[in-house]
This record gives C-alpha cells, sequence and structure tokens, in this order.
C-alpha cells in the first residue's frame, strides 16, 4: 500500500536531480561556448554510463534483429530527449532553473494528463477529473509567479 508514496517519494527525488543536471549541463555549455556540444556530452557520457551498467548487469545491449521489429515512431524518444536536454541547456542562462523546469513540469503535465485520459503508448487510462486541471492550473500560476517575484 505504501509502495506508490515511496516510488513518487523517489520520483520526486529524481525530479530534483533533473535541477542539478539542467544547472550543470548549462555551465558546461558555457565552458563550451556552444549549447549543442554541451548536449552532445551529456548524451555522450550518459551513453558510455547506460553501457558500463548493462556490462555490469549482465543484460547486454539490444540485438539488431529485435531493433528492426520495433515501431519507428518508439525511438524518436531520444530525439525528445535531445531536444529537451539542449533547450534546458540554452534556456537555463536567459530564463533560470526554476522557471525552465516549471514551464517543463507543466507542460509536462498537460500533456501527460491527455495521454492518460485517451490512453495513448498502450498505457493505462486515467480519465481526466476536475482535481487533475485544477492542479494544472496551479502549476502553470506558479510557474508565472516564479517568474515574477
Amino acid at each position: 500500500m505504501y509502495i506508490k508514496y515511496i516510488l513518487t517519494t523517489v520520483a520526486l527525488l529524481i525530479g530534483g536531480l533533473l535541477a542539478v543536471q539542467g544547472s550543470m549541463n548549462s555551465q558546461l555549455g558555457g565552458y563550451l561556448k556552444q549549447p549543442l556540444q554541451a548536449s552532445f556530452v551529456n548524451f555522450f557520457v550518459g551513453t558510455i554510463c547506460l553501457l558500463a551498467v548493462n556490462l555490469l548487469m549482465r543484460t547486454g545491449i539490444p540485438k539488431a534483429g529485435l531493433l528492426t521489429q520495433i515501431p519507428l515512431y518508439l525511438f524518436f524518444g531520444g530525439i525528445l530527449g535531445a531536444i529537451f536536454v539542449s533547450s534546458v541547456v540554452i534556456l537555463i542562462p536567459k530564463i533560470g532553473v526554476s522557471t525552465m523546469l516549471g514551464a517543463t513540469i507543466g507542460g509536462q503535465m498537460i500533456v501527460a494528463s491527455i495521454i492518460d485520459h485517451y490512453g495513448f503508448f498502450n498505457v493505462e487510462v486515467h480519465p481526466i477529473s476536475l482535481g487533475r486541471i485544477a492542479g494544472i492550473v496551479c502549476l502553470i500560476a506558479g510557474i508565472f509567479l516564479i517568474q515574477r517575484f
């Protein structure tokens, strides 16, 4: 019963790491004088890390034959990740960490609610509710308060 709360707390902590990651990547972009290079370095280091973890856990890397069976649109997640990381590197120096991550969370909640409501990508359906809408409105209002004060 408590597992949902524990996992939510873990997700909250991981969300905090995104603020650290974004700040580090933004600083890296300053050193490199090129935000896209900072994004490249981020993904390169991440790729090496994931390769090492997969080798240590003996999961290996995906077989080419298996990769050809996956619907093409599922590979766009990597592109979306690159867009996110690059945007963080570019926008944090201009609007700050709080506004950037607040806005990304607001956008995530809007799109996540649509995905949940309709069950896109084979996720379990969780219908939109007044509570969810109120929560999203509060998040968006919070972004404007963070940005304004």
